[in-house]
Formats: C-alpha cells, structure tokens, sequence
C-alpha cells in the first residue's frame, strides 16, 4: 500500500515485552552473540512467529546525518537473509553473499525498532536466493534481494600447516 512519500505494510501495534530486554516487541526472542564484525553490530533478535529479525537502532549505528547508517543497514539485511536460510537448510550448508542489491526508501532514527522480514525465493544446491525489507512502524525503509553461493565444506578442519598465511 502506498500513502504519498512512503511505502506502508501491514502491521500489528507494538507491543513490549515485560522480560529482560526492555523496548523488545512481544515475540522476538535474542539470537545468540555473533562474532568477529557482527559482535560491534549490536543484539539482534528474531519473532517466534515470523523469523523477522529486529534491532533497536542507536547511536552507533547512525551516520553524521544523524540517521542510520545505509552500510549498518546493508548489514542488517545480508545477515538477516543469512541467518534465515541457515535456519533453512543447516548450519552443516553454508552460504556466502554473491550478490546483493539494495534500494533505500526512508530514513532510520535513533531510537527506532527495525525489523528485517525475509523470504526466500529458491534455495538451491549451488546458489539461494532470498529477499528482505525493513520496516519501522509500518513504513518500508529498505528492501533487498541477494544471491548466495553454497560453500562446499569440508568434512574436517583443515589443519593449520595447510592454511594459506594471512
């Protein structure tokens, strides 16, 4: 649905949780604590329900305009798209971004819930396809596509006298 300049969805009012995260919406539970670049990220969390991935946008994440940062969102999307897929199909099948293409409709704020809603279009063998938008209150800030590629993973580590020097 369009309503002039922005783009809406359908949407249940926010509702909090009373639990350990406050400002949390009801039904999002936290995913567990990422690593390396993802661990500056921020908490994400996930609705039971939906698979949406949400975040609370701050000020880390803003730009010198003082609204999000397109590369934070960027983010958001690419993890969001791989995360679900991996729920897909396994984490034993990893996927890497091939190609991601995004298209910035409104402005985030400190302040704001995002949520990330994912659907996956075709999960192949050798490649996935998914796409994402974000919304905030029912107003549509991005939406993506991407392509992944499906890693082939060997069956045992390999070990360190094999690994090429960094």
């Amino acid at each position: 649905m369009s309503t002039g300049r922005h783009t809406t969805l359908q949407e249940a009012p926010l509702e909090y949780a009373d639990g350990t995260a406050p400002g949390v919406p009801i039904g999002f539970h936290p995913l567990a604590p990422m690593r390396g670049f993802m661990a500056q990220f921020g908490p994400l969390y996930q609705h039971d329900a939906t698979h949406a991935i949400g975040l609370r946008v701050e000020a880390h994440h803003l730009n010198h305009l003082g609204i999000a940062h397109g590369g934070m969102l960027a983010t958001l999307v690419d993890s969001a798209i791989g995360i679900v897929m991996l729920q897909r199909v396994g984490r034993n099948q990893p996927g890497v971004t091939a190609h991601l293409s995004l298209d910035y409709l409104n402005p985030a704020r400190a302040g704001d819930w995002i949520e990330a809603h994912v659907e996956l279009d075709k999960m192949g063998r050798r490649l996935r396809f998914g796409g994402c938008r974000v919304v905030t209150r029912g107003v549509c800030l991005m939406k993506a596509s991407a392509t992944f590629a499906v890693l082939s993973v060997p069956a045992e580590p390999v070990p360190e006298s094999h690994r090429r020097p960094r």
